[in-house]
């Protein structure tokens, strides 16, 4: 009985480190959103019990509220412009006084479900944590209620990341029907209430059939107009006049480029011959903020300064009043639309553009949004769809590209993206990002790493796109914006579509930036391209989307491909990792713990089989430890500016790595009293080295260099079963063999902390412990698992991103 007690004990004692390992990598993979939702024990403050004390995150939320009425119902919709995707939400309509209000019809709820907190079904929260786009409800008020309401949620984009109190426009619900406001296309919205419309034909606004229309919003000193038109517009145009002919008029031209995109530009209108002439400057007073084609339908959304001078004109919005032209037509002519064969009307009276607008002066415009959020549920697209992307037109032709990841222009498909066009003595950047990035820059290097570089970034600013010059620094590594932060950059066109930043800015020839000549005509330089989801005040964040050197210096005018900075060093680095941890330190810590009564009396090199592999196993771990470690030094030059525990965890494993054979060389001989003492210190630094080790690698699947895919956590966690399964079969044999056995001597490793390290009683005898066939075949088995799974990883990560590789390949075998 006091054998068992003691071999249960060894047991307990023996499974620590796997426990920590598995509660860890359980927490890990966990740390996420209530999963069953909000209780309603925070219906008030909505304020999630975050682990009794994590705050709500300050300043400003990525997520809003978007509102659309339907009738006496509304459609509440929740996410974030940028692309940030959220794990939970919490969301309830409420009085401007505070009181819960209404009913959230559970039918439409995309992954949630409804609470009562003041009545049935008020509230909304999630059923579970999955990332989610979007979230799209019905809200219903309660009957007889005719008032103001406001949407509160407080979202969560993870377990510690979340925001309360997020707050959607005061939405006016009445008892009566209010279709002629949503009646049916949402672009309307507020016609004749809180904007401005007018459209061709006469009369159409109020059918909502106009070929072409514009709606117009106050935004605080400034104004927007939404503009659209049917029949496959080449353009559409809306233009202030000082009568209701066309003539000495201030326009604004939205039009689709030869090259597909959508730009606005400021135009005037003459007389004889009547046409529409682009300014010099035809970007002076506004910006495009969004654009789209749907279809047969183009739109777009331009910002308008509320003064402007045109042909020596003063157009004042805030006080004067226009008739108002509207117009769209088939064709395009150089540095002009062509003729408004497809619709035109004017407006019969003059109107301030505030007659309707001043409701709500200071309230931001839905933007384009109104048509369709960015993160809105659309009805499914019965048409054919199109990959095309006219971004990437010219590549390797007339313009230089270059993107990120790796030959993504090839494919078309790049996180991030810088087309340079050179036409005489213009240098024209266009960059682009995918819908997560709140940013994307472009840098001009002498060398493939950042640091002492001259940057252009454009930065998604409220509705539109703002643009600055800055330069990196290298301790600490970021970019900061310089004192004339527009230094030799002029804006030509940005745009946000669907979440997706684009700019085009013009840099001069010759720059001086912090006492550095930036000469493009003369002088090659590597090539910089990075993206990231966050800004900091005066300084974008990390890049955390991605980041693309490019591997050689060249002029920008060379429009043949740009090649990659090589990653070598970064992928023998993870390999090597890899083969260490997941593979020879597994089977080393294996063979040490249990199979010291297997192969009894079979040496290797005159020591007993199990110690001889044990040994070389654990040979090649410190080596491959050590010689990735100097890799990713050798590469980075410096310590890693993510903000990844990655690189700490890494260096702990490899100090703890690199003294454990070295305390091994000058072990005591066995059956000294400071034995015991080396076998208990040996096994703790090994199991907490081994431990953290494989808690870096899930780390490192987040590093936004190692470009690895989900994929990758996935066989981790398969490794992490496998390898604790393996320990507790081989655990019960070892009890089960203890407790069968007629010798008092216990065959349980642990056992041996305290002695020699080794098992004399079957060794003298020269015979296996018991159930030595059973742990050899689990042996074989361990091994060609470990084997298989350490080869899937190190394929991965030398092949990354291997999405994209596996993108370049195919594409090229099926052509030969």
């Amino acid at each position: 009985m006091l054998k068992y007690r003691v071999s249960f004990c060894g047991f307990l004692n023996m499974w620590i480190p796997e426990m920590i390992l598995l509660l860890f990598l359980i927490f890990f993979t966990s740390t996420n959103a209530l999963p069953q939702g909000a209780p309603t024990s925070v219906c008030q403050t909505m304020m999630p019990f975050h682990q009794g004390g994590i705050p709500a995150q300050p300043g400003l939320s990525p997520y809003s509220i978007v509102t659309r009425q339907h009738g006496d119902k509304v459609q509440v919709s929740v996410g974030s412009s940028l692309g940030v995707r959220f794990q939970g939400f919490m969301l309830q309509g409420r009085t401007p006084a505070g009181e819960i209000l209404g009913t959230f019809q559970t039918s439409p709820v995309t992954d949630g479900h409804t609470i009562n907190c003041a009545d049935h079904g008020d509230t909304v929260t999630h059923s579970d944590t999955k990332e989610k786009d979007q979230l799209d409800v019905t809200w219903v008020p309660p009957v007889g209620y005719e008032g103001p309401i406001v949407f509160n949620s407080t979202v969560a984009q993870n377990y510690n990341t979340f925001w309360v109190g997020i707050e959607s426009p005061t939405v006016q619900v009445s008892r009566r029907s209010t279709s002629d406001n949503f009646g049916g296309d949402p672009f309307y919205a507020g016609c004749f209430d809180t904007k401005y419309c007018f459209g061709a034909p006469e009369g159409c606004v109020q059918s909502q059939n106009c070929r072409a229309a514009v709606v117009v919003t106050s935004v605080g000193g400034k104004f927007v107009f939404d503009m659209k038109a049917d029949r496959n517009a080449a353009w559409v145009g809306v233009g202030l006049s000082q009568d209701a002919r066309m003539g000495n008029d201030s326009v604004i031209e939205c039009v689709k480029t030869p090259n597909g995109r959508i730009e606005a530009f400021m135009a005037w209108t003459s007389i004889t011959p009547y046409s529409s002439i682009r300014l010099s400057n035809p970007y002076v007073g506004i910006q495009l903020l969004n654009a789209s084609i749907s279809g047969d339908t183009l739109y777009c959304s331009v910002e308008r300064s509320s003064q402007t001078t045109v042909n020596d004109q003063d157009f004042d919005l805030t006080s004067n009043t226009f008739h108002v032209l509207v117009a769209s037509g088939s064709s395009v002519e150089a540095n002009s639309v062509g003729f408004h064969d497809l619709s035109r009307e004017a407006s019969a009276q003059p109107v301030s553009l505030l007659s309707y607008s001043s409701a709500v002066p200071n309230t931001p415009p839905r933007r384009p949004f109104l048509t369709t959020p960015p993160y809105f549920s659309p009805e499914p697209v019965t048409e054919a769809s199109t990959e095309f992307d006219p971004f990437y037109d010219g590549c390797g032709d007339t313009k230089l590209c270059f993107g990120t990841p790796v030959n993504c222009d090839r494919s078309k498909n790049c996180k991030a993206v810088v087309a340079v066009t050179v036409t005489g003595d213009k240098y024209d950047f266009e960059m682009k990002a995918d819908r997560s990035a709140a940013w994307v820059g472009v840098g001009l290097s002498d060398d493939d790493k950042m640091g002492r570089d001259s940057v252009i970034e454009c930065v998604k600013a409220g509705n539109g796109v703002e643009t600055y010059m800055s330069w990196t620094g290298t301790n600490p590594y970021r970019a900061d914006r310089l004192s004339n932060p527009r230094l030799g950059i002029e804006l030509l066109n940005a745009s946000v579509i669907d979440g997706v930043i684009y700019c085009k800015v013009r840099r001069n020839v010759v720059t001086n930036v912090n006492g550095v000549t930036f000469n493009l005509v003369s002088d090659v330089y590597n090539i910089l391209i990075a993206a990231g989801s966050s800004i900091r005040d005066g300084s974008v964040g990390f890049h955390d989307i991605g980041f693309l050197a490019s591997g050689e210096a060249r002029a920008l005018s060379d429009t043949s491909e740009v090649g990659a900075a090589s990653k070598l060093l970064v992928r023998l680095h993870g390999s090597l990792m890899l083969a260490a941890w997941i593979g020879t330190a597994s089977l080393g810590i294996l063979l040490a713990r249990y199979y010291r009564q297997t192969w009894v009396g079979t040496t290797m090199m005159g020591k007993d089989l199990w110690f001889a592999w044990h040994r070389v196993f654990m040979v090649l771990t410190w080596s491959f430890t050590l010689v990735a470690f100097v890799l990713i030094f050798v590469e980075l030059k410096a310590w890693s500016a993510e903000n990844n525990p990655h690189a700490i965890l890494g260096t702990i494993t490899t100090i703890l790595c690199f003294f454990q054979p070295i305390g091994a060389y000058f072990r005591p001989h066995p059956g000294t009293s400071k034995r015991s003492i080396f076998n208990w210190a040996h096994w703790l630094i090994g199991n907490t080295a081994h431990i953290i080790a494989i808690v870096t690698l899930f780390f490192a699947v987040t590093l936004t260099k190692a470009e690895l895919p989900k994929l990758m956590d996935y066989i981790l966690v398969a490794y992490v079963v496998v390898h604790v399964i393996s320990h507790l079969l081989l655990s019960v044999l070892n009890c089960i063999s203890e407790k069968s056995s007629d010798s008092r001597v216990s065959s349980f490793p642990m056992k041996d902390l305290t002695g020699s390290g080794r098992n004399s009683a079957y060794a003298d005898q020269g015979m296996d412990a018991p159930f030595s066939t059973l742990r050899k075949i689990i042996l074989g088995v361990y091994i060609l698992v470990i084997l298989l799974l350490t080869i899937a990883l190190i394929i991965i990560t030398a092949l990354a991103p291997i999405e994209t590789t596996f993108e370049t390949i195919l594409p090229s075998k099926s052509m030969n």
